[in-house]
């Protein structure tokens, strides 16, 4: 559970390390505060002549290249598009990627500024004879809004890549052709216990409480506030999926990935969807029995199932690592104010859930730097979009910092990646 010395993070590969990357040009990318803009605001009249120009599948950068600054100081500040803004919150953050490719990889090299590193994310406690979760939560979470517990989120980057031919919309909308208004924390929230009570994505499916990202072509029907419930069946849905018609979304996460030196795997489709397999990290929380899954094996923890109140946000003490648990003892003589992470970090991750197997960030000087090896086709198609030498993508780039989740994190415009040519932000190189 350490740290390693050259950063909060782990060693990068050799291969990583190796690349001459002052050889490789830099993509200086500006990323802004979104707030609750969604799709379908978008395509509202409230965009006025936006919505105009989305409808002839015009790119955002067509309108607003060089506004984002300005875009998201007002959204964060509260004058649009945010009711609940957070106070301090910057509007803007600006991100430096460099991308090179060979035969069989992707690289990529990421930089953005970050004056504390979030490597920690949310726990449970003991109080009163009982547990209680969260402890510590994103800053959007109105226990950390009211003070009743402190902020605990970890930091992410994340990268959602499509085939325009797959999904048309995203080429011109970017994310928010995955953002709608029916879901978390937007205007037309989906009430859980209707999400619980639906067929594919509640407790007799999905087992799913909130809506997240999903794309237009998993619904029957949308609607100004979204099409949450108007989920297309689940043999559509496989159909789609086998089309390719998805969005591939890779998110580098310093607390649940990055000691592994990873990034997980997922995409976008009727929900947001973590490839098959076995993935980096997994849930520790029994909400039937609201207690913790696991603990920590005393033998492994200096004779301690769980962590002390002062071992809060220790940088030694970040994760759980299925290595070092045990199933939970509920004879176990637990203490007033133990803490247990939410999340257990699976050592040996399997299948394309793996694919991002190597990316690995440090913080140092006041940033985060972030190397990224992917292979180009991961021989997974059902799940991951093959890259192709010579083509042009559409991506789109996400930062959260700051202990926060959802749209309290910043967001680039729709860009283009190209591997191989010259049209793009991105113009990833060619490795000799």
């Amino acid at each position: 559970m350490g740290m390693a010395a050259i950063g909060l993070g782990q060693a990068w590969g050799a291969e990583l390390q190796a690349i001459d990357w002052a050889a490789v040009p830099e993509s200086e990318i500006d990323l802004f505060y979104p707030g609750q803009s969604s799709e379908e605001w978008l395509k509202s009249p409230a965009h006025k002549t936006g919505a105009v120009g989305l409808r002839k599948d015009k790119n955002c950068l067509v309108c607003h290249a060089g506004d984002e600054a300005e875009i998201g100081k007002a959204i964060a500040s509260g004058e649009k598009l945010e009711p609940r803004p957070i106070p301090g919150k910057p509007g803007f953050l600006r991100l430096t990627l460099q991308a090179a490719y060979d035969a069989e990889y992707l690289y990529l090299k990421a930089n953005w500024p970050a004056k504390k590193p979030g490597i920690f994310h949310e726990y449970a406690i003991y109080r009163d004879g009982k547990w209680e979760e969260p402890y510590g939560s994103h800053r959007s979470n109105e226990l950390v809004r009211s003070g009743e517990t402190p902020p605990s989120y970890e930091d992410r980057f994340s990268i959602m890549i499509g085939d325009d031919r797959n999904v048309p919309s995203f080429a011109s909308e970017g994310c928010w052709a995955t953002c709608h208004n029916d879901m978390r924390f937007m205007p037309n929230e989906a009430r859980k216990e209707e999400v619980q009570a639906h067929p594919i994505l509640g407790k007799e499916g999905m087992k799913k409480s909130d809506i997240r990202k999903y794309i237009a072509e998993s619904r029957a029907a949308m609607s100004e506030t979204g099409g949450w419930d108007k989920i297309r069946s689940r043999e559509e849905i496989a159909a789609l999926k086998d089309k390719g018609v998805f969005l591939d979304l890779w998110q580098w996460r310093a607390n649940r990935s990055n000691p592994l030196s990873m990034a997980d795997d997922g995409y976008v489709l009727e929900y947001r969807n973590l490839d098959g397999g076995k993935a980096m990290f997994a849930d520790n929380w029994d909400k039937e029995k609201h207690r913790p899954r696991f603990m920590f094996d005393p033998a492994r923890n200096n004779g301690s199932a769980a962590l002390a109140p002062k071992d809060f946000q220790n940088p030694r003490l970040n994760v759980l690592r299925d290595a070092d648990a045990v199933p939970y003892d509920p004879n176990y003589k637990w203490q007033e104010g133990d803490l247990l992470f939410m999340f257990t970090l699976v050592t040996k991750p399997e299948g394309s859930a793996a694919d991002n197997s190597q990316a690995a960030g440090t913080h140092a000087g006041g940033a985060w730097t972030v190397l990224w090896k992917r292979r180009l086709d991961t021989g997974h198609p059902k799940d991951d979009l093959a890259l192709v030498p010579g083509r042009t993508y559409t991506v789109g780039l996400a930062v959260h910092d700051d202990n926060t989740t959802a749209r309290w994190h910043y967001v680039s415009f729709p860009l283009a990646l190209s591997l191989g040519g010259k049209e793009g932000q991105i113009n990833a190189v060619r490795l000799k």
